[in-house]
């Protein structure tokens, strides 16, 4: 008897080694259903997709609300904290949104709009090497869709600029020859994303004629824009310069007035 439990406790333990050998195998297989459940919500997707549309029209507070009611239900839902932490950072609420990232992180480090939120936010902290480090990283992400790879873009030609403005001769001429064309393959990958229309307007209205400035193509983008994402207050700030530097005053005080209606303390606005 003494033999056989003997036996009985060795053939226990090593179905046990059996167990904890395979349980690295096991976890990384919980943590990948773990990462696809987030990357691909099952709850309530035609509310996600409301919401990200009313995102891409700048209706923020719209988009807020029905994210809200994703999350009551599925408080861990990726896409659904991500719009909320996007929202917040327009709203210039960067710690909140910031917070909320290091969760959508913390599940799904790849979650690409994540990675691109948080590149606005460390170019507005002026840390231009992390937020092009974020850009790379999103862009080099196997799932990214046309939608995201454009913002990636946009956030390319954006953090090129600000290099270009702030360094010496031979940084205008590293990084200024990089603006125009991050901004256009924006435009050609998502055609209706409204921001890339912003970028590639406000780049042809401030670049001079031979870096390839045009104020007619600046007018165009920019009107686009507006007209894609009516309450997209930088969009009507900007068309209001644009306009202003063609000489119609009286259009350039009507996007300029629904700008401040829209977002008083929006950037662009200061210097108005």
């Amino acid at each position: 008897m003494k033999n056989f439990l003997l036996i009985l406790a060795l053939i226990l333990m090593i179905s046990l080694l059996g167990v904890l050998n395979k349980f690295p195998k096991i976890l990384k297989e919980v943590l990948r259903i773990k990462r696809i459940e987030c990357v691909k919500p099952v709850h309530k997707p035609e509310l996600i997709e409301q919401g990200l549309s009313m995102l891409r029209k700048r209706n923020d507070l719209d988009a807020l609300g029905i994210f809200e009611v994703v999350l009551s239900d599925d408080p861990l839902n990726c896409d659904a904290l991500w719009g909320k932490a996007e929202v917040l950072r327009r709203q210039r609420k960067y710690d909140e949104s910031e917070r909320i990232l290091a969760v959508i992180m913390k599940t799904d480090p790849l979650h690409t709009s994540s990675l691109i939120t948080l590149a606005y936010l460390r170019y507005y902290e002026d840390k231009l090497e992390d937020s092009m480090m974020l850009v790379k990283k999103a862009l080099n992400t196997e799932c990214i869709d046309k939608e995201n790879e454009a913002m990636a873009y946009v956030m390319l030609g954006t953090i090129n600029a600000k290099l270009a403005l702030s360094g010496n001769l031979l940084n205008k001429l590293k990084y200024g020859t990089k603006i125009k064309p991050a901004f256009i393959k924006a435009v050609r990958l998502s055609p209706d994303l409204p921001e890339a229309h912003l970028a590639l307007g406000t780049f042809y209205m401030l670049a001079p004629p031979m870096a390839g400035g045009n104020i007619n193509k600046a007018l165009a983008e920019l009107q686009y824009s507006v007209k894609i994402a009516p309450n997209f207050a930088t969009a009507n700030a900007r068309l209001a310069q644009a306009f202003k530097k063609v000489g119609d005053e009286d259009k350039s005080k009507t996007y300029l007035q629904k700008a401040r209606d829209i977002d008083p303390d929006n950037e662009v606005l200061k210097n108005e």
